[in-house]
């Protein structure tokens, strides 16, 4: 293969990995597919009526952006600043907050279905109405793993496209059992098999969000 080659492939990787840094744009973005984004910092930018799917914002500032009649799919925000950002009439599907700041944040006429609050105030946020769309967490998952998921997941570590996203590890000694908790309502027994046969998957790309595994797993237990 020649050099050429290599240095599209390599760009191509690195348009999964990314750390974006932008602010006070007039411009319109366009949304984004299987992108794990960390330490990102973006402000004053516009994503009005775009669509987002497999995205997972880690450690990032999202301040003072418009997300107006957006939909976004499949999105994890952790540890994530979004303070001022306006998700005004936008539809959140399977959209996870973990631990984010979202003062003033503006969720005036959001469609929610299956989004997750995580040990997340969400008290200086705006026009949040929780419904039967949205799920408040607030403490930590008391629950007991069997031995085969626990090889599993501890196999699975040793994969950097499963361990940079940490959505099944909060680091190499440690499992991330907010998220598995939430995969556990696919019973413990079939969420086994599952890890399982992902550990024996050649293919391990784009697993960046819960709704990802959630993904895998219907579709090998043909649900």
């Amino acid at each position: 293969m020649r050099k050429r080659e290599y240095r599209k492939i390599d760009k191509k990787r690195n348009l999964k990995n990314r750390h974006f840094n932008l602010a006070n744009s007039s411009k319109k973005y366009k949304g984004c597919k299987n992108i794990y984004a960390y330490k990102s910092n973006i402000h004053n930018l516009i994503y009005k009526d775009v669509n987002f799917e497999n995205v997972r914002y880690q450690a990032s500032n999202i301040t003072y952006c418009n997300f107006k009649n957006s939909k976004l799919l499949g999105v994890d925000f952790v540890n994530t600043n979004l303070k001022y950002t306006n998700f005004k009439g936008a539809k959140l599907e399977e959209v996870i907050f973990f631990n984010c700041n979202l003062k003033n944040v503006n969720f005036e006429n959001v469609q929610f279905k299956k989004v997750f609050f995580i040990s997340t105030n969400i008290k200086n946020a705006k026009n949040l109405n929780l419904d039967e769309g949205c799920v408040y967490i607030n403490s930590y998952p008391n629950i007991e793993l069997n031995t085969e998921i626990l090889n599993a997941i501890d196999k699975l570590k040793n994969c950097s496209e499963i361990y940079k996203s940490h959505v099944l590890h909060v680091n190499k000694n440690k499992i991330n059992l907010w998220n598995i908790n939430l995969l556990l309502n696919y019973g413990q027994e079939n969420l086994t098999r599952c890890m399982q046969a992902l550990l024996r998957r050649k293919n391990k790309h784009n697993f960046y969000t819960v709704y990802s595994y959630e993904k895998f797993i219907e579709n090998y237990l043909k649900i």
